[in-house]
């Protein structure tokens, strides 16, 4: 239920924070206020599309107030008080005429006859009203500014064309320098955490020079080819100082643990932990998982060639509704796709220790202990269009339910480093685009995972985190949690396709497979002298490194197909990536082959 000075936060379509001023007796429609304004401009709103934003999570309403004056008026100096009290005699008469002060046109003759009654300027009149609109419509919102210069602790907003802080010491040859904005933050959480997964020992200067190279330079992706087109090495672009990005290294919380802060403080999350668990949702864990997805507005680069975009990512993320957990993730690309969300599913039932080593980023089991599938899986219904719920039910006694929403505090951690876009989105231009490949932006997804499972305090229980919240529900409500044999719960949930057995081998997404089940069969001489045939296999878009062939005779056994020699160069490839090779790279000698995959692997780490 939305009330009389709630504050809504909106990330889409643009970042903005409104202040509901006034609903109508009969809750049809609602005045708002932006707080960022610089006028005094009211806008209209039905209060059904208010409900609708939040419920599709285009906005939040806040649980606290951060512009609300509340002050001891003991501490007030008299001259304070007199500011106060001259400013509230002014607009006191014309607040109280709702909802005509917030009509346009009456707005302006009211305050028409308050400049002739008061002897005031208009600009004066409306500073007072965009101020007591911003604050929280109370008599303290008049109170002068005086105690807010300096700002220490909070970060102030850039404005276009004027920078914050202290000028360079260099003098007027420096230039202005660049506003730390939130898209510049992001570059710089990203760049950081790109810089920590490749490097055994985390250097704050080699992270800043890499971030510049990376991503401070001038590049297009060609829209026809997806090619990555680098401007002229004499092309000049401004970029943020080393004490601007050290600065905001030390102020953001999330980073990944090998970047230690210069000066260790105390976590309030921490001290949260050291509290009894109070308030408890309903429920337990494995009740209820819910599978989401949404597109990160920032274009990868293929593995196999760094200069080929491959698109944007989508994240598919299953969160168990009881503790918030994060339980299980996948990163397809494409558009989005039942059989690349029921991965995500897969990735519940995996190992975590073993998934994250994969990646790069050693952990200890019980940082993600999360090994299970739930009861009921509530599935976002924008990602079950042509959706089977056979195999879950069947093989797993897993009901699916379609919903319109889910457990979505996640979203927050990972939209501090992406911009994140509805499933079917494509986003905009950025500049994180055209440099990072598949493993790597994983990779930042896992941290960010672990940072928000383990260090997320969450209002609505009492600030405990998901995993300190699942790990009490797993060992006083447990009973909703199943645990199968992990290889198995994967290939049954990956999607399948139709494989052609030839001379040459399994053809699939133009790669070449064989197993020991077709050589002991002599399948492919079989295919040399009668023909190719058709076999079902299951497979993983995002490497196709290994397929797994399904025998009709026993459904139960998956046999593992791997890439043959003639196709080495589709290795740690997708199907998206494979795609976009050159034809030619494919008759590489598997010699130079082994050499390249491993000199690709070493750079990234």
């Amino acid at each position: 239920m939305l009330l009389r000075n709630d504050l809504l936060h909106y990330t889409h379509p643009s970042p903005r924070t409104v202040r509901i001023l006034w609903i109508s007796p009969e809750q049809s429609h609602a005045y708002v206020f932006d707080v960022a304004a610089l006028s005094a401009e009211v806008e209209m709103i039905q209060l059904s599309a208010l409900h609708a934003d939040i419920r599709a999570g285009h906005a939040s309403v806040l649980a606290a107030d951060p512009y609300l004056m509340v002050v001891s008026q003991e501490l007030l100096p008299p001259k304070h008080l007199q500011l106060r009290a001259r400013a509230w005699e002014i607009i006191e008469a014309l607040v109280a005429q709702e909802p005509g002060i917030y009509e346009a046109r009456q707005r302006g003759q009211l305050i028409a006859q308050a400049t002739a009654q008061h002897a005031v300027s208009h600009p004066t009149i409306y500073r007072y009203l965009r101020r007591y609109w911003q604050r929280g419509q109370t008599p303290n919102a008049l109170l002068p500014d005086y105690s807010n210069s300096g700002g220490r602790g909070k970060v102030r907003q850039s404005s276009a064309g004027v920078k914050r802080g202290r000028p360079r010491k260099n003098g007027a040859d420096a230039g202005p320098g660049l506003n730390a904005d939130e898209d510049i933050r992001r570059t710089f959480r990203v760049a950081t955490a790109r810089y920590a997964a490749a490097n055994a020992k985390f250097s704050r200067l080699g992270a800043y020079q890499q971030m510049l190279g990376d991503f401070f330079v001038e590049r297009r992706i060609d829209p026809a080819s997806g090619r990555v087109q680098a401007a002229s090495p004499g092309a000049a672009t401004e970029v943020p100082t080393f004490g601007q990005f050290n600065y905001w290294l030390d102020h953001d919380d999330d980073r990944p643990p090998e970047v230690a802060r210069r000066q260790p403080a105390a976590s309030v999350v921490a001290g949260a932990l050291q509290q009894p668990l109070a308030a408890l949702p309903p429920g337990r864990p494995g009740a209820g998982f819910y599978l989401d997805a949404v597109r990160a507005e920032v274009q990868l680069v293929s593995r196999a060639d760094r200069l080929q975009a491959i698109g944007q990512p989508l994240v598919y993320v299953v969160t168990d509704t009881f503790s918030r957990m994060v339980c299980g993730v996948y990163i397809g690309l494409g558009e989005a796709q039942w059989p690349h969300a029921m991965l995500a599913l897969a990735n519940c039932g995996a190992d975590k220790q073993r998934y994250s080593q994969q990646l790069g980023r050693r952990i200890e089991a019980e940082q993600w202990p999360c090994r299970h599938l739930p009861e009921t899986l509530l599935a976002n219904a924008a990602l079950t269009l042509g959706w089977s719920g056979d195999t879950l039910l069947n093989n797993f006694n897993l009901r699916c339910v379609a919903v319109e929403e889910g457990p979505s505090d996640w979203r927050a951690v990972l939209e501090k480093r992406f911009r994140l876009l509805a499933p079917n989105a494509q986003g905009a231009p950025c500049r994180l685009d055209g440099v990072m490949d598949l493993d790597q932006f994983t990779r930042i997804v896992i941290d960010c995972i672990l940072y928000y499972n383990n260090r997320q305090a969450l209002a609505a229980a009492d600030g405990a985190t998901p995993r300190r919240l699942w790990d009490w529900g797993v060992e006083n409500r447990g009973g909703g949690l199943k645990i199968y044999p992990e290889h198995l719960i994967r290939c049954s949930l990956m999607p399948v396709a139709q494989a052609t057995v030839t001379a040459d081998g399994i053809a699939l997404y133009d790669s070449w497979y064989s197993c020991a089940r077709a050589i002991n069969e002599r399948w492919f001489e079989r295919a040399r002298l009668r023909g190719p045939w058709q076999v079902k296999v299951a497979y993983d878009p995002s490497n196709m490194d290994t397929v797994y062939l399904l025998d009709a005779a026993a459904p139960m056994q998956f046999h593992a197909c791997h890439l043959a020699d003639n196709s080495l160069a589709h290795l740690h490839l997708s199907t998206t990536e494979i795609a976009h090779l050159p034809r030619a790279q494919a008759a590489l000698p598997a010699a130079a082959l082994r050499s390249t995959t491993q000199s690709y692997a070493s750079f990234v780490g």
